[in-house]
């Protein structure tokens, strides 16, 4: 089903692509860089995500370690 799915978006992009002149070479070279800007963007969005869940993760840690180890001293 989405092999179907992802072949029925690939053929409609195709059956909409027109040939290019020359001319507009430029401009189709233009729409790939802001397209690569995108995936950059998108890229550093997701990074910024894990960081933000390892910082809270190792945050959650921290805290365990800390209220595990004054559990032990007050034990003494």
């Amino acid at each position: 089903m989405g092999v179907r799915v992802l072949l029925g978006g690939v053929l409609g992009v195709f059956d909409r692509v027109q040939l290019v002149a020359m001319c507009q070479v430029s401009v189709m070279a233009r729409l790939f860089v802001l397209a690569g800007f995108r995936v950059l963007g998108g890229f550093a969005v997701m990074a910024g995500g894990l960081v933000e869940v390892l910082g809270r993760f190792m945050m959650v840690m921290m805290n365990f370690v800390l209220v595990a180890h004054g559990k032990l001293l007050h034990r003494r």
